[in-house]
């Protein structure tokens, strides 16, 4: 019996990876991922000590094994020896890697989050004895702004905001149809917006809303060259009463549902296990009960940021060169506009008692968008 995942070097893959080491089992991990497997060992080892958690049961460390692969490459890149060894006892496959962006160019994205999960895949069928537990997103939803997704949902008629949302909706629909076709167990995990409040050391994972505060940085570093008299950078560290006000085209009215990584991952690794004899696909929301009003993040952006106060406005006019910066991440800011809530049923079955996450609220965002540390 052993355990086999990708993407444990990311933001969540590294929790997930000091979940399964967590429970008392003496089932081998096998952490297959880019570079050599001793920067990989190393990666994950630093990851696993910083990381919040009960203390690991003795030599949990010595259940992980590290296999240099890439999801992109047609057979994972591996030697037909190394793939049998990844294969070999082999009880379930977490496929957790995935490359995650807003903005560029959609060809890598594709390259990651599709064509790899087909190369997952493939090695899948090489272990028919493996529950595959598959990494998707709550934002297959794609444009669909208000209703209530129930955790079957999966389609495309309302569109995608970005090309990211697609490639995870074709991922996930090609992996729904390996389960139909194979009738292999197969569940689907649908994270929100996962977010951590403790900051993150340098060469770790960061959070997915750190591109939020670059955008912002980026905002005030134009702003304090260009806008003479409104520098937010002098105002932020001077503490002065200067007041910048920045209109953002954004729905105030509207809401995100974000959740804690940590509390994401140990409810994803409960239910895989609950789920573990279930001969069926079952698709699972890793979403927060409320969502965060978008009112409320602003309010932690403009504490995080003094001097700062946001002006929702329904058309940008005659911007300045910071307002202009940050109406380029209309993708981004969009996800604020949202009204819809996620059903979690079947999540709720599967974790038993694990108790709701802790509320989202303002002071926890604005300790989340504190810098990273040194």
């Amino acid at each position: 019996m052993s355990i086999l995942i990708t993407g444990a070097t990311g933001f969540l893959g590294c929790r997930l990876v000091r979940e399964l080491l967590s429970r008392d089992s003496d089932e081998p991990v096998t952490v297959l991922g880019r570079g050599s497997e001793e920067s990989l060992r190393a990666r994950i080892e630093a990851a696993v000590a910083w990381l919040d958690g009960p203390p690991l049961p003795p030599q949990a460390l010595t259940r992980l094994r590290y296999v240099s692969g890439d999801i992109t490459r047609p057979g994972l890149g591996l030697s037909a020896g190394a793939r049998a060894r990844a294969t070999d006892g082999l009880t379930r496959i977490w496929h957790s890697a995935a490359l995650v962006s807003l903005e560029g160019d959609p060809v890598p994205l594709y390259r990651s989050n599709v064509l790899g999960t087909r190369h997952l895949l493939d090695l899948a069928d090489e272990a028919p004895d493996a529950q595959l537990v598959h990494v998707s997103t709550a934002y297959v939803a794609g444009r669909r702004l208000t209703g209530h997704v129930q955790e079957d949902d999966l389609s495309e008629d309302d569109g995608f905001q970005v090309a990211y949302e697609e490639t995870k909706y074709t991922a996930e629909a090609m992996v729904r149809a390996w389960a139909r076709g194979t009738r292999r167990p197969v569940v689907v995990m649908r994270p929100s917006l996962l977010v951590t409040d403790r900051s993150v050391p340098a060469g770790l994972p960061g959070q997915p809303l750190a591109g939020l505060l670059r955008v912002v940085e980026a905002g005030a570093r134009r702003t304090g060259l260009r806008d003479t008299g409104q520098a937010l950078l002098r105002a932020r560290v001077q503490g002065r009463g200067d007041m910048l006000r920045l209109r953002v085209t954004v729905d105030l009215g509207g809401s995100l549902n974000v959740l804690q990584a940590d509390y994401a991952a140990r409810a994803m690794v409960r239910a895989a296990e609950a789920l573990r004899g279930t001969p069926s696909l079952r698709t699972l929301h890793v979403t927060h009960p409320q969502n965060t009003p978008a009112a409320t993040a602003a309010r932690a952006l403009e504490r995080r940021y003094p001097g700062v106060t946001l002006v929702p406005v329904p058309e940008l006019t005659d911007p300045t060169p910071a307002e202009a910066l940050i109406a380029q991440q209309a993708r981004l800011l969009g996800y604020i506009a949202q009204r819809r809530t996620y059903d979690r049923t079947q999540l709720l079955c599967a974790v038993g008692d694990l108790a709701d996450p802790a509320p989202v609220d303002e002071d926890y965002l604005l300790r989340a968008l504190e810098p990273s540390s040194p």
